[in-house]
């Protein structure tokens, strides 16, 4: 073998391979398509009545890593509460303007999707909500 062969191993290039990259962006995806619903600000009709309700469960549930339910009487008033062990006075209440739909119970989980429970088959029809998001549907 003459010196000008070069040597026997040539060393490997520097860099990524395609599948490295491929798996780089999947993860990337993954964590943008999570991370962006909970960093949109709320529209208009968010911002008042039954939206900012469940805008501010989202947030409770999150903050407190449990389930939480916000239920809404045909009245308008509204408690939230906590799905930890019975017994548990409602985190908070106040009043909404009725609409049409109530009486709901929306169950919120952690991870910011939601529902609504079985007693609920009305509201679920007449309030459009995108259960992954947890935000009303024009």
């Amino acid at each position: 073998m003459s010196s000008l062969d070069g040597p026997a191993h040539a060393p490997r290039a520097r860099g990524f391979t395609l599948l490295e990259l491929v798996v780089v962006l999947i993860v990337l995806s993954l964590a943008t398509a999570l991370a962006v619903p909970a960093l949109r600000r709320p529209t208009d009709h968010q911002e008042s009545g039954l939206g900012a309700l469940i805008l501010g469960a989202r947030e409770a549930a999150a903050r407190r890593g449990e389930t939480m339910y916000l239920s809404v009487a045909t009245s308008g008033d509204w408690k939230l509460e906590g799905g930890g062990p019975g017994g548990e006075a409602p985190i908070q209440t106040g009043e909404v303007e009725p609409f049409p739909g109530l009486p709901l119970t929306l169950i919120v989980s952690p991870v910011g999707s939601c529902g609504f429970d079985a007693r609920s088959a009305r509201a679920a029809a007449a309030v459009r909500l995108d259960p992954l998001t947890c935000t009303l549907l024009d």
